[in-house]
């Protein structure tokens, strides 16, 4: 079997505008979602910034809240206290039960509940105020 010259430079040829046009599919690909992604960017903003003049238009009509976490803290810190005085125990008693006896997957009526001790809370009051304020406004 006999290759010419001609040939070979005819096949190397071939394969560089195999590699080229590859190489144009490939650039232009790459841009197309380039410039996609680049189009969301710009219509995430545009939603973004009608949304936020809804908000700004809704928070105009209300009046701004102003909070004072020295007068709150104390006012909620006593709330906490008296909502724990105030729960009855034989709930507490049923809710823990319940709880025990579905994370070992058995019958309440095989666990006995003995005693229940509370742990004191150790989280700062700026903490429970804020979970608190936000079950306020959800509800």
């Amino acid at each position: 079997m006999v290759i010419y010259l001609s040939d070979q430079i005819e096949m190397r040829w071939v394969k560089l505008n195999i590699v080229l046009e590859s190489l144009k599919v490939m650039f232009l690909g790459m841009g197309t979602v380039f410039v996609a992604l680049i189009g969301l960017v710009f219509i995430i903003k545009a939603l973004h910034r009608l949304t936020d003049k809804n908000a700004r238009l809704q928070g105009a009509t209300k009046p701004e809240q102003v909070f004072e976490p020295a007068q709150k803290s104390d006012a909620v810190n006593n709330a906490v206290q008296l909502q724990w005085k105030d729960e009855e125990d034989e709930e507490l008693i049923a809710v823990i039960a319940a709880a025990v006896a579905a994370s070992l997957h058995r019958s309440t009526h095989d666990i006995v509940v003995r005693s229940i001790r509370r742990v004191p809370s150790i989280t700062p009051i700026w903490n429970r105020v804020g979970r608190q304020e936000q079950i306020a406004t959800r509800l």
